[in-house]
């Protein structure tokens, strides 16, 4: 009967909690990250804050495939932006090499700059990248040359590139080096512009039809013709060589928050194409997991600052003028896990002190790292005190060195002239007191000593 009796008392607590349980909070984990086995290398990094969000292997060096078309192309929009009217004339010497993934352009022919820089960037043709390369430098030497010299401008220090547009395999880079290097083409808006284009309708030439030319990227083809279509990808370039494997480097931008994805090596069984899914893998986590969280609200009262000489108040509001929102993953309890800083640049404050002065920093603080600042303003306008002011003013003057140093002049002086005037008087005192005594008492005549014998 006793086991019977505790026996029910559990069944019924158990009935309760599980009646209850829909309505007990559920704390929500923040999803992991994507993995990247798949993947020889990879880095997400949101660019407003330039913050790296997921590595691997990114300062290991590794073959740049493709990739090497990013410093083809940025060098060429660099070159040639104020020149896209013009017509390139195409000799052999500058199909000598070309090979992989042509647009079989025909010696002979002429193309104007803007068509071969879609040719390239857009499609990703190579014996377009070859063309451009020899127009810009005069051979396909000198212009990997100026590849690796335009690589050390960026700071990519473990990069070295070996022709235009990588179709020889053995370039070398890092992860890292790929971040500096999309960083910059992604400020240069005509290398943006066109390797967004997700079609180039390719005008007609002396010797070639008009034809249409679809984005090599497939992160940037309609969703009618690819899986691997992300609206909220631009793009930068995709490639596969047996080498590095797929290579995938893009942007990705929702209006406010925009992030750099590089993924390299990627592999998988009859996928070529497997860099796309990684990416699309990453880019989505990061959208669900990260958010820009409002965390300052507009005038918020962060704390206050003494103020003397006045009147009316002993101490002045700080706040905020603008709001502040910091990049921060998603669903986190603001209250317990956001700290703040507050760098005053004073102690105390005088008046008159003028309404949204500046006078410090505040910083947000989320696991030991500074996510966002804001400075801080004094909150209204306190006036200065004459009476006060004019004691502080005498206090002040009595205090300073200009005061302290004549003081101490006059002092010296005064000394110095009252020791003069003393040691003066006293000669002067002496002179006096040696002629009355001889007048009193008057000394024997010398020529009357010398003759006695004429006195009376």
């Amino acid at each position: 009967m006793q086991i019977m009796r505790k026996f029910k008392q559990f069944f019924c607590i158990f009935a309760v909690l599980l009646f209850l349980s829909p309505a007990l909070p559920v704390m929500s984990e923040e999803p992991a990250a994507p993995s990247l086995s798949e993947a020889t290398a990879a880095v997400l990094c949101y660019l407003e804050e330039e913050t790296v969000i997921v590595s691997k292997n990114a300062d290991v060096q590794i073959n740049a495939g493709s990739t090497a078309k990013i410093m083809a192309g940025l060098i060429a929009c660099e070159v040639l932006e104020e020149h896209l009217s013009e017509s390139v004339w195409i000799t052999d010497e500058m199909l000598a090499t070309a090979a992989g993934r042509i647009f079989d352009i025909p010696s002979g022919d002429r193309l104007s700059v803007e068509q071969l820089l879609y040719l390239a960037l857009c499609g990703s043709y190579n014996d377009a990248y070859d063309v451009l390369a020899c127009h810009i430098s005069g051979s396909l030497s000198a212009f990997t040359d100026r590849m690796n010299r335009r690589a050390d401008e960026i700071g990519l220090s473990s990069t070295r590139f070996t022709d235009a547009s990588g179709i020889k395999d053995n370039a070398i880079t890092t992860v890292h080096d790929l971040l500096k290097l999309a960083k910059t083409a992604y400020e240069n808006d005509l290398y943006m512009k066109i390797t967004s284009t997700m079609r180039y309708s390719s005008p007609a030439t002396l010797l070639m039809d008009a034809k249409k030319v679809s984005n090599r990227n497939a992160l940037i083809y309609s969703q009618e013709t690819t899986a691997y279509h992300n609206d909220k990808c631009l793009g930068m370039n995709a490639g596969y060589t047996s080498s590095a494997g797929s290579c995938v480097v893009t942007a990705a931008t929702n209006g406010s928050e925009t992030y750099l994805c590089v993924v390299m090596g990627a592999m998988q069984t009859n996928t070529a194409d497997f860099g796309y899914v990684l990416v699309n893998r990453l880019i989505n986590w990061v959208y669900k997991t990260y958010a820009k969280t409002p965390v300052l609200a507009p005038e918020t009262v962060i704390c206050t600052l003494p103020v003397s000489i006045a009147d009316t108040a002993t101490e002045v509001t700080i706040h905020t003028l603008d709001a502040l929102s910091c990049y921060l993953p998603v669903g986190i309890d603001a209250e317990k896990e956001i700290t703040y800083s507050v760098r005053l640049l004073y102690t105390e404050l005088e008046a008159p002190v003028e309404q949204d002065r500046m006078v410090g920093y505040v910083a947000v603080m989320y696991q030991g790292k500074t996510v966002g600042t804001l400075p801080l303003y004094t909150a209204e306008t306190v006036e200065r005190s004459s009476f006060i002011g004019s004691i502080k003013n005498a206090q002040s003057l009595m205090k300073s060195r200009v005061f302290v140093a004549g003081v101490s002049f006059f002092a010296i002086a005064f000394t110095a002239w009252m020791v003069t005037e003393a040691i003066l008087l006293r000669r002067k005192r002496h002179k006096w007191d040696k002629y009355f005594s001889e007048k009193m008492n008057p000394a024997p005549h010398s020529m009357i000593d010398r003759n006695p014998s004429k006195r009376k």
